[in-house]
């Protein structure tokens, strides 16, 4: 419905763009919302949101035009920087979705919902790389009419009404949207980035469409891409869920696990020191500060008081924001706080939150430390417990059976910290409805045991206990 043309400001010297849309009228609703949309769009002031820099209208060949005036953003669409069927490393895909995050957060700040979040309403500046966000439908006025079944959302004149490749399920329903839909949009546009190919796909039959964005299973990242860790398939799981109200919905908290997820998904770099190197200078002089230990102890202090979970929880926070001030990224101690965060999110009742905040330390910590590092196996096993409370035992026991693979060379298999993995593996197999995988994991543990150590001894009366304890 409008026209975009590139244009040249002879005023102030400088390229732009020029958008057009032709009305009947100047009080018409296709007028009207322009110009509101317009000015709120106008208010926002964000490196990752396009800029405006005028709104007007005039006569043109007899016709009223309102035009909008933009800033001109050398570079090219994210959808010609990734074309369809190729795919980008799992850090830069995951850095991007940070930032079209961080241009969610000023727009969901002002009660506005995008509603079209797709790779070709993205820019990706060049050379820094920096994406910006564009087309907040200020040019379009549409009715929506449909119905499952049919391509909803379509005007008279056959246009739909965002893109239905990354609409959410509530868009084709008609449903109220929220900032968890244009979520779901962001996990649309990663899947993409991280696998060549968009989640659902249906050669043209927007009915089609319509019905797997509503009701066909999310597909999994890992079974197109297996490298990908899983913490960041549990997160796209979750962006692409059916229920709004099972999504995230806060762009500025995904756009932090984005970057930290990024962060584990960078291969560790190798420092070689050789010969010619100089030595590292000395130390200040004086008693060294001990950032970790104040760290712990504010850690410690708030695990001690006597508080309610939710209080817990703010508080923990607060050491989390100090520990990332004072400590480097890849710190025990930093990690040590998220992990007592995600404990009390989980016995505040939130454990999907839990498993967000534990994901890439838990991913992180393997990487650095090994996956038999006593921290690291902490982490994997409650990530996997947050991940079975919130109502992914699958994912739960996929997680369970790569940590398993991992620490195969390291632990044998009647190491106590090899049984509980077993066994929590089980656990939520069962909880996935894989019964018989659960029911020969139990008696493959239990028989390990008892070819082991006998039936008699402690270790494998534990286990037999555990496993007729389970309600199973």
């Amino acid at each position: 419905m409008a026209e975009v043309w590139k244009a040249h400001d002879l005023r102030l010297d400088r390229t732009v763009v020029a958008k057009f849309l032709r009305v009947a009228d100047r009080g018409t609703h296709a007028a009207r919302r322009f110009l509101r949309e317009a000015r709120i769009l106008a208010a926002i002031d964000d490196p990752h949101v396009v800029r405006i820099h005028d709104v007007d209208e005039t006569e043109i060949a007899g016709s009223w035009h309102l035009y909008l005036i933009t800033q001109f953003i050398e570079g090219r669409t994210l959808r010609a920087a990734v074309p369809k069927g190729h795919r980008l490393p799992v850090a830069q895909a995951l850095a991007w979705a940070a930032q079209l995050c961080d241009a969610l957060v000023p727009v969901h700040a002002r009660n506005l919902v995008h509603r079209d979040v797709k790779p070709g309403n993205v820019m990706v500046r060049e050379p820094a790389g920096r994406l910006i966000l564009l087309d907040f439908g200020i040019a379009r006025s549409y009715t929506a009419v449909g119905e499952l079944g049919y391509a909803a959302g379509v005007t008279a004149t056959g246009q739909l009404l965002g893109t239905p490749e990354y609409m959410a399920p509530e868009r084709f329903l008609l449903e109220p949207v929220t900032p968890a839909t244009d979520l779901y949009s962001v996990g649309c546009v990663l899947f993409e980035m991280l696998t060549g190919r968009q989640p659902y796909v249906s050669h043209g039959d927007y009915g089609a469409l319509a019905k797997q964005h509503c009701h066909a299973v999310v597909p999994a990242v890992r079974e197109l891409r297996p490298e990908v860790q899983p913490a960041v398939d549990v997160l796209v799981t979750r962006l692409l869920a059916k229920n709004p109200g099972h999504r995230p919905a806060d762009a500025r908290e995904m756009a932090a696990l984005f970057r930290a997820l990024s962060t584990a998904a960078t291969p560790v770099p190798t420092v070689v020191v050789t010969p010619q190197t100089p030595p590292p200078p000395p130390p200040p002089p004086g008693p060294p500060a001990d950032p970790a230990a104040e760290v712990e102890a504010r850690c410690n202090s708030v695990l001690e008081a006597e508080s309610d979970p939710v209080e817990r929880v703010r508080r923990l926070g607060e050491v989390l924001d100090y520990a990332s001030r004072v400590l480097p990224s890849d710190h025990r101690s930093g990690w040590l706080v998220v992990l007592h965060l995600a404990q009390a999110l989980a016995r505040a009742g939130q454990p999907s939150k839990a498993a967000d905040r534990l994901a890439p330390v838990a991913a992180r910590a393997r990487q650095v430390l090994g996956s038999d590092d006593e921290l690291a196996l902490i982490c994997s096993l409650n990530l996997a417990r947050y991940l079975g409370e919130a109502g992914h035992a699958a994912l739960a026991a996929q997680h369970l059976l790569e940590l398993l693979t991992a620490v195969s060379g390291a632990l044998s298999a009647t190491d106590p910290r090899m049984s509980e993995i077993r066994f929590d593996r089980a656990h939520w197999l069962a909880a996935a409805g894989e019964q018989a995988l659960a029911a020969a994991e139990f008696e493959a543990l239990y028989q390990d045991h008892l070819t082991a150590h006998g039936p008699d001894d402690p270790r494998t009366i534990r286990v037999w206990e555990l496993i007729t304890r389970d309600p199973k």
